[in-house]
C-alpha cells in the first residue's frame, strides 16, 4: 500500500511540475513580448444525469427512385434455397413456363434510396438493418425520414458504399434531392452519463471519478462504462443520477499589450 502511495505522490508531483514549468515558460515569454499572465486553478463539479448516447456514421447522398433492394441476408437464403431446389425446378420448368412468362411482365417495386459513401476504416461498423436518420433541406424547412441500411458494397479502393432505403416516404420527397444521413451504429437511451472529461484512469488503467461527499470532500469511486460519443460516457455501474463529481483544471491566461487574451487549459486529474 505504501508503495502505491509513493507512486501516486510521484505522479502528482510530475503533473504539478509540468503545469508549473509551462506557466514559467509562458511567463518568461510574456516578459519578452510585454505580456502578462494569470494562472488560475478551478474545481468544476459535474452531475451524473440521464442521457441518450449514440455512435454514428454520417454522410450525404442524393435521393434516387429505383428498384427495391433485398436484404443481403435474404439474398443469401434465396441462393441456398435455389441450389437445393434446382432439380425440382428443372422437372417443373415445362409446366410453369406459361406462368413465369406472365409474372415476368409484372413491374418490380420501386423505392426511394440513397447511396452513401463510407471510408474503409468505418466499414466494419456498418451492418445491414441499421437505422438511418435522414434529413432533407427544403427551402426553410427540414424534412425528416427514417431509412434502413439494405446493402453494403465493399470496394478495395476506399470507395465502399451503403445502400439506404427510405422507409416512410411521402409526397414531398423527390428524386435528386440532397440528403444528410446519420447511420446509428449503437445507441443507449435513458442511461446514467457523464461528460467525457470527468472520467479518469489510475496507473492500472481502471476508470474512476472523484465523487463529492456531503462534507465537501471528494472520494475516488471506481466505475464501469459503456458506450460513448464525443461528449458523454455511459456509466453502467458505480454512479447514480444526481451524483456530483469533480475535475480540477488549471487555466493560464496571457494578456498582450493590446489587452487581448489567450487561454491555455491544463486539466489536472
Amino acid at each position: 500500500m505504501k508503495d502505491k502511495s509513493w507512486i501516486i505522490i510521484l505522479i502528482m508531483g510530475i503533473a504539478l511540475t509540468i503545469s508549473l514549468g509551462y506557466s514559467i515558460f509562458v511567463s518568461q515569454k510574456a516578459k519578452k513580448t510585454g505580456e502578462s499572465t494569470v494562472t488560475t486553478t478551478s474545481i468544476i463539479e459535474m452531475k451524473a444525469s440521464t442521457v441518450t448516447i449514440k455512435n454514428t456514421l454520417t454522410g450525404t447522398g442524393v435521393i434516387e427512385y429505383k428498384e427495391k433492394i433485398e436484404d443481403e441476408t435474404i439474398n443469401n437464403q434465396n441462393e441456398e434455397n435455389n441450389n437445393n431446389n434446382e432439380e425440382n425446378n428443372l422437372e417443373n420448368s415445362a409446366e410453369n413456363s406459361t406462368e413465369n412468362n406472365t409474372e415476368s411482365t409484372e413491374e418490380t417495386p420501386k423505392t426511394y434510396q440513397i447511396t452513401l459513401s463510407i471510408e474503409d476504416k468505418d466499414l466494419e461498423k456498418a451492418k445491414v438493418g441499421q437505422i438511418v436518420e435522414i434529413a432533407i433541406k427544403e427551402e426553410e424547412n427540414t424534412l425528416n425520414y427514417t431509412g434502413l441500411v439494405k446493402k453494403i458494397n465493399k470496394d478495395a479502393n476506399n470507395k465502399s458504399t451503403l445502400n439506404i432505403e427510405i422507409q416512410n416516404p411521402d409526397e414531398k420527397i423527390q428524386e435528386n434531392m440532397n440528403a444528410s444521413c446519420t447511420v446509428i451504429i449503437e445507441k443507449a437511451e435513458n442511461v446514467v452519463g457523464l461528460p467525457v472529461e470527468a472520467i479518469q484512469k489510475d496507473e492500472e488503467g481502471k476508470e474512476y471519478v472523484d465523487v463529492m461527499e456531503e462534507a465537501g470532500n471528494s472520494k475516488k469511486v471506481y466505475i464501469e462504462t459503456g458506450i460513448s460519443d464525443d461528449y458523454y460516457v455511459e456509466v453502467s455501474s458505480g454512479l447514480n443520477v444526481g451524483d456530483s463529481v469533480q475535475i480540477v483544471k488549471s487555466t493560464t491566461t496571457v494578456v498582450n499589450k493590446n489587452g487581448e487574451k489567450n487561454k491555455n487549459e491544463i486539466s489536472e486529474k
